[in-house]
């Protein structure tokens, strides 16, 4: 499966490369989401699409092989609190679902080898969309 086109605003991928840059070790998830950043459209916060996931917003996903959706809410590991529905980016489900749009799907790899798919079903939030820039 092609992976689908993501879109990051310029800010959170400033904030994920500083984030990156940071960390001693990188685990497999962090090199992937590094992958990802390098082939992103990156646009100004105020341009990114209404229905894309950003950082801090809050998405509908379906993992397969579930027909359920679950309500995510996708974070900075710094303000990640293992609260209910809080996915880190620099999980595996959080590294996955950034930048994709409503109606995308991606096969992405986990630490233990086997490849999950999640499908995004609609954007409940986004701070973009909200005007929110911080």
């Amino acid at each position: 499966m092609s992976k689908p086109n993501i879109i990051l605003s310029e800010q959170d991928l400033h904030r994920l490369e500083t984030m990156l840059e940071h960390q001693t070790v990188l685990t497999p998830t962090m090199k992937h989401l590094e992958d990802e950043l390098a082939r992103a459209e990156v646009v100004a916060p105020n341009d990114v699409p209404t229905n894309v996931v950003s950082m801090n917003a809050k998405v509908l996903i379906t993992l397969a092989p579930s027909k359920e959706s679950s309500e995510v809410t996708l974070v900075y590991p710094h303000d990640f609190k293992g609260e209910k529905g809080q996915v880190n980016v620099v999980a595996p489900v959080g590294a996955a679902i950034l930048g994709l749009s409503e109606g995308q799907e991606i096969e992405w790899p986990q630490p233990d080898g086997h490849i999950m798919k999640v499908k995004i079903e609609k954007v409940l939030y986004q701070p973009e969309r909200e005007g929110n820039y911080l």
